[in-house]
């Protein structure tokens, strides 16, 4: 079993109406990938294959980056490295569904997590 969680990646945050989700998706990688220069990070550890952790908010029904935090070339990468703002983007480049479930800090003792599909077309939420 051990050998399993090893293997378990850090997935991204979102909140969600005020409350803390796991995000099962990666909305930025469509972003890095366009870039005339893929832009790549440091892998800091082997629970971290992409090398960054993106913080995201649901908010009048866009889609908000509102953190990363990474590393290239040995420094510290944040939205402000990437996109040249300090407190959020909308995910305008992102179309494609959101997995998330409640973190466990927000699941009750006991409580199954429900897993979500939430729909963004466009940085735009769409269905939920």
């Amino acid at each position: 079993m051990a050998q399993n969680a090893e293997l378990e990646q850090l997935p991204e945050i979102i909140h969600i109406d005020g409350v803390l989700h796991t995000l099962y998706t990666t909305p930025l990688l469509p972003w890095l990938r366009q870039q005339d220069t893929p832009l790549v990070f440091d892998r800091k550890t082997p629970k971290c294959e992409r090398g960054y952790v993106g913080r995201w908010e649901i908010r009048e029904e866009m889609l908000w980056l509102t953190g990363v935090f990474g590393w290239q070339d040995g420094e510290y990468t944040g939205l402000s490295e990437l996109f040249g703002v300090k407190d959020e983007i909308a995910a305008d480049w992102f179309s494609g569904p959101l997995v998330v479930e409640p973190a466990s800090s927000e699941i009750p003792d006991g409580a199954r997590p429900e897993v979500r599909t939430l729909f963004v077309k466009e940085g735009r939420l769409v269905k939920d």
